[in-house]
């Protein structure tokens, strides 16, 4: 991700784990904290989102953000996904914590039906 008016480098964010049986995926992002609530985040999780349903004729895409994050979880609703469940001890942190994840998804019917 980068800003439009100077190209500065703000963040990543990429589909993933593309399974070709079932044409499902998963999208990741990282943003910097500088650039945290300015609406970085949800502009280009919609770009992708959008990228992999109508580009890519996507099923469905699936997400998960770590409980202590729930601003990614805000993101994720914006943009029509919807929480599905939680898995416990998803990831494991710098500290060697094990942390719980809300796993997001959305199905390119409900994308398209939502008018997105």
């Amino acid at each position: 991700m980068e800003l439009k008016t100077s190209g500065e480098l703000i963040g990543a964010i990429d589909l993933f784990h593309f399974d070709g049986l079932t044409d499902n995926c998963e999208v990741g992002y990282s943003i910097g904290y500088k650039w945290w609530n300015k609406g970085y985040g949800t502009e280009a999780l919609k770009a992708v989102i959008d990228f992999g349903f109508r580009r890519m004729n996507v099923h469905k895409i699936s997400a998960a953000h770590n409980l202590d994050n729930p601003a990614s979880g805000k993101i994720m609703l914006k943009n029509g996904m919807e929480q599905e469940g939680t898995i416990k001890h998803m990831i494991r942190n710098a500290k060697h914590q094990y942390k719980d994840c809300a796993l997001y998804g959305l199905l390119q019917e409900e994308y398209r039906k939502k008018g997105k």
